[in-house]
């Protein structure tokens, strides 16, 4: 319950974050910024995490940042499905071993 709270806080303060920032640029400019906010959150989604203490590290967090992928986007969902839901070959047999041998 906690957590939708906070990501609902989250959620609205954007909403009215954005709205609130292009109305104080020119209004030429509208297009051209949420032009790189879709294209930085776009590249960002694609292109995979680099890893800790990479080169590569600040400028995707900046690319992250300006294509407000942070928080539970596309990528993050990816990484952790792919660490932590998927089981590779050689746990399930030995998990398989296990309740062959508790029989």
């Amino acid at each position: 319950m906690q957590q939708t709270l906070v990501t609902s806080a989250k959620v609205s303060s954007l909403a009215a974050l954005i709205p609130l920032v292009l109305g104080a640029v020119p209004e030429a400019w509208d297009h051209l910024i949420c032009t790189v906010i879709i294209v930085c959150g776009a590249v960002s989604t694609v292109i995979p995490v680099p890893h800790a203490g990479s080169a590569w590290m600040g400028l995707y967090k900046a690319l992250s940042v300006a294509g407000l992928n942070f928080g539970w986007a596309a990528n993050h969902l990816a990484s952790a499905g792919s660490v932590a839901s998927l089981p590779d070959e050689e746990s399930n047999a030995q998990h398989e071993g296990r309740v062959k041998n508790a029989q």
